[in-house]
């Protein structure tokens, strides 16, 4: 099944929420940039909508550090990402 088509008017929780079919199953990885806020609970929303998925540990970089160390942030994704088995 295919994902619904984006829409400005709905957020990512409801846009995952209207594909739970499509995701059940699957292996959700929370990443997310921000200016300050972290992953602000997405994982903790995400588990709780899709319940037939399997939500891996998360990972927040600030936008600021994208931008400004991104060696540094480089090697943290990676190491996040070696954890997780990628």
């Amino acid at each position: 099944q295919a994902l619904e088509a984006p829409s400005d008017s709905l957020n990512q929780v409801e846009r995952i929420h209207n594909n739970t079919e499509a995701l059940a199953g699957k292996t959700l990885v929370p990443f997310s940039t921000h200016g300050g806020s972290g992953l602000s609970g997405f994982d903790r929303k995400l588990a709780g909508v899709c319940t037939g998925s399997a939500i891996a540990e998360g990972f927040a970089v600030s936008g600021a550090d994208a931008q400004n160390a991104q060696d540094a942030v480089r090697e943290r994704v990676n190491s996040w990402l070696a954890e997780l088995g990628y």
